[in-house]
């Protein structure tokens, strides 16, 4: 009766420990699906794009659009998930049902909160570290911190707001990088200062504050490409803001760039490239 009582914990206890286990104890036969889609690049940037079986909803990552998807953070499909017979689920963020689900059938769980560059190097390596590619894992955060201190200039540091979000055509509901953002982290790379002070990821602004910080060159970032240009929004609502003045608002534009991941890099070289034109002649 003990030994059977035993072999009945077995299973409670694999599920109760494996948060500490690394998915490395698989050693062949990966089947990973994730709901991250920055994670899902950051997978594909270190040649392991194979393993993945599914990807969620929002996935951008142009390998993978032949995947299954099945749903996203708020709500996974458990069924379809059921149907790929994972071994690894990895999210961003919490999602305790799926945590649950995972834990009650032996699929190893795993969550990160990647919002800044120092997370985003954490994150690849404990990836290069489970997926036995650590040495591309390496290199990849030195190829980015080398091409991250090529940028810059640090005769003119302009007053930039990020803009992450808005109301379509109209200057409203701006949601703005502040200060904990790894969007912040790479306009300072890239030579430019962030407006906001606010110490936060990403904060909702009240647009009767933009006068007073008056940037001089506005980011607007987009998944894709906005359907009007941003400065005729602008120009409606705060024409004499610097940065509206003399037309420094810029889209970048592309399906990864709110993402902390491998295209990180591309949207500091646009910041860097914008900034620089934009230096005052002497």
């Amino acid at each position: 009766m003990r030994n059977s009582t035993l072999l009945c914990l077995i299973p409670l206890l694999f599920a109760a420990c494996q948060k500490d286990v690394l998915p490395a104890l698989v050693k062949e036969g990966w089947r990973v699906i994730t709901i991250a889609p920055s994670t899902a690049a950051n997978i594909q940037a270190l040649g392991m794009g194979s393993l993945v079986v599914g990807v969620s909803d929002w996935c951008a990552v142009d390998d993978y659009s032949d995947l299954p998807r099945i749903g996203g953070l708020g709500s996974p499909s458990l069924e379809r998930i059921s149907e790929l017979q994972p071994n690894v689920v990895i999210v961003q963020g919490r999602q305790a049902v799926l945590e649950k689900y995972c834990r009650q059938n032996g699929i190893y769980f795993m969550s990160f909160t990647t919002d800044s560059l120092d997370a985003w190097r954490q994150e690849i390596r404990w990836l290069g570290n489970a997926f036995n590619c650590s040495e591309k894992a390496n290199s990849l955060i030195s190829d980015f911190g080398q091409q991250l201190q090529a940028l810059g200039d640090d005769e003119w540091r302009p007053r930039c707001l990020l803009v992450a979000g808005r109301k379509s055509n109209q200057v409203a509901d701006l949601l703005v990088a502040a200060q904990r953002s790894f969007l912040t982290e790479l306009l300072e790379a890239a030579g430019g200062i962030n407006v906001l002070a606010d110490d936060g990821d990403y904060i909702y602004l009240q647009e009767e504050l933009l006068p007073e910080l008056n940037p001089q060159i506005i980011f607007e970032l987009h998944f894709a490409e906005a359907s009007k240009p941003p400065l005729d929004i602008w120009e409606m609502t705060f024409p004499h803001i610097d940065a509206v003045d003399n037309g420094r608002i810029y889209n970048l534009f592309n399906p990864q760039v709110l993402m902390p991941g491998p295209n990180m890099v591309k949207t500091a070289q646009a910041m860097s490239d914008i900034i620089r034109r934009q230096k005052p002649v002497q």
